[in-house]
C-alpha cells in the first residue's frame, strides 16, 4: 500500500500550536506523480512584478498557513515565524522558528519568504506594497511551484498574528 504525505496543518489555539501531518494511503490519489515527483528543497521562483513602503506592526509573532495547493508544493514554509531585531528596507522582518530558517521580508515589490532576507527570489509572495504589516494582507498571497514554474494563488493561504 502506498502513502503520501500531503502536508501539515498547523492549529493555533490561545498559546499552544498543535501540528496536523496529513498522508493519504492507497486509493488514486496516492498514485498521482504531481505528489510523488515534488521536490521541496529547491521550490523558489523569482519575483512577480513591482509597488510601494513604511513600517510599525505589534506582531512579533505570525502563522503563514495552507490548507490548499500551497501546503503541499511548499510545506517547509508553513509555520511560525518571529519577529528579528532589526528591520529591511524600514519594514519589520521574520525568521522561521525551525527547520530551514526561512525569512519573510518586504521588497519593492511586495511581502517575500524566502531563503535569504532581501533576495528576490523565494517560496511564497504577496504583491500588497500598501500594507506595512504583512499579517494584516487579508489576501493575494501567492505559492511558487517549480513543477510548472509559475507562482499560483492559493486562497486559503493565510499570514496571522499569533501572539
Amino acid at each position: 500500500m502506498r502513502m503520501v504525505h500531503l502536508g501539515v496543518l498547523l492549529l493555533l489555539a490561545g498559546t499552544h500550536a498543535i501540528a496536523i501531518t496529513i498522508t493519504i494511503e492507497g486509493g488514486d490519489l496516492a498514485n498521482q506523480e504531481i505528489f510523488t515527483n515534488t521536490k521541496v528543497d529547491a521550490l523558489e521562483g523569482s519575483l512577480p512584478p513591482l509597488h510601494n513602503l513604511t513600517s510599525s506592526c505589534s506582531c512579533n509573532k505570525l502563522l503563514l498557513s495552507s490548507l490548499g495547493p500551497a501546503a503541499i508544493f511548499q510545506p517547509k514554509v508553513m509555520g511560525i515565524y518571529t519577529r528579528s531585531y532589526t528591520s529591511y528596507n524600514q519594514h519589520p522582518s521574520y525568521r522561521q522558528n525551525y527547520g530551514a530558517d526561512y525569512r519573510l521580508y518586504w521588497l519593492p515589490s511586495g511581502w517575500m519568504v524566502g531563503d535569504k532576507r532581501g533576495a528576490n527570489t523565494g517560496y511564497v509572495h504577496n504583491p500588497d506594497t500598501i500594507q506595512t504589516c504583512p499579517y494584516l494582507i487579508p489576501s493575494g498571497w501567492l505559492y511558487y511551484s517549480s513543477v510548472h514554474g509559475v507562482w499560483y494563488q492559493d486562497t486559503t493561504l493565510v499570514l496571522r498574528c499569533a501572539d
